[in-house]
């Protein structure tokens, strides 16, 4: 579970709304200090998102081309899996500046 880094209460991100749309941060319930995820995580996230698109591409070639394709699709998918647990292991918090420039201000 991760912990605030504000206050270092334990919090479910999985449970917590984002305050907009657009923005990348999120707001702990306890003490209201908002925070992100770490740089490093989002570039495990681009990773995954690359990867992603190579299957897909992968699995449309094996609808298209035959089944030629079929072991490098199981590859690209079980890659696609192994990236997402070991990055989903590996996000840590941290406390998200309002004078950042954020993912959607780019």
């Amino acid at each position: 579970m991760q912990r605030c880094p504000h206050c270092s209460e334990e919090i479910r991100i999985r449970e917590l709304p984002h305050p907009d749309l657009v923005r990348n941060y999120r707001i702990c319930p306890h003490c209201g200090g908002s925070f992100t995820v770490d740089p490093d995580s989002k570039r495990r996230q681009a990773v995954f998102l690359v990867i992603t698109l190579i299957s897909l591409v992968v699995t449309l070639l094996l609808y298209f081309a035959g089944t030629a394709w079929l072991i490098p699709a199981v590859i690209s998918y079980i890659l696609a899996g192994a990236v997402l647990y070991w990055g989903n292991r590996k996000v840590y918090l941290v406390p998200y500046n309002k004078g950042q420039k954020s993912d959607s201000d780019a």
